[in-house]
């Protein structure tokens, strides 16, 4: 006689979801944006001169809101052991790099005044980000556009902040501003 009301086991799983609580993401996102809480920014120095290119002071909250949306759901993904990503190490380290230049911007534009430092950062997040894209890319083709937005956004900065760079100058290292030079034809001091 048989068991008609016995199924037969079901195959366990080829993988697990990463199962994420709601609070580790964010307060991960507020130690990351603690010293932008204490350090609201305005002007990093007496006298300096934003980019004509540089967007309107409200943006950045909300474009770096978002931004830090995508990054962490992202880093989620990454850290997932169920997916299958070639370089995971290199990228966990890419990313690590990422967050501590976001982590520090705020002290080096604003506190210590440093456009010069700030477009460099601007630069490195740009690059490492368009590097972790790169090594994910074959294997979760998902993440990597999950984390597209941070290569428009950052690109666009990238410019905006070597701008600021050459047209202000930099208390930090002492160097004058770069003036384009209506006789010159270039830029000139």
């Amino acid at each position: 006689m048989t068991d008609t009301t016995h199924s037969p086991a079901k195959p366990p799983p080829s993988f697990v979801p990463l199962r994420q609580r709601w609070w580790p993401p964010l307060l991960f996102w507020l130690l990351v944006n603690v010293w932008g809480f204490v350090e609201r920014g305005g002007q990093p120095f007496a006298g300096h001169q934003p980019s004509p290119l540089q967007p309107p002071g409200w943006v950045f909250p909300v474009m770096w809101f978002t931004l830090n949306v995508f990054q962490i759901w992202g880093g989620l993904r990454l850290l997932d052991p169920a997916r299958p990503i070639r370089h995971r190490r290199a990228v966990i380290a890419l990313q690590a790099v990422t967050w501590v230049i976001y982590a520090t911007f705020s002290a080096v534009y604003f506190t210590l005044g440093s456009s010069i430092l700030a477009a460099g950062w601007t630069v490195g997040f740009f690059v490492l980000t368009v590097a972790s894209i790169a090594l994910v890319a074959r294997d979760d083709r998902s993440l990597a556009a999950i984390w597209l937005p941070l290569i428009l956004w950052t690109g666009f900065a990238s410019v905006v902040g070597v701008h600021n760079a050459l047209i202000n100058p930099d208390p930090l290292f002492g160097t004058a501003a770069l003036r384009l030079s209506r006789d010159s034809g270039g830029f000139g001091r």
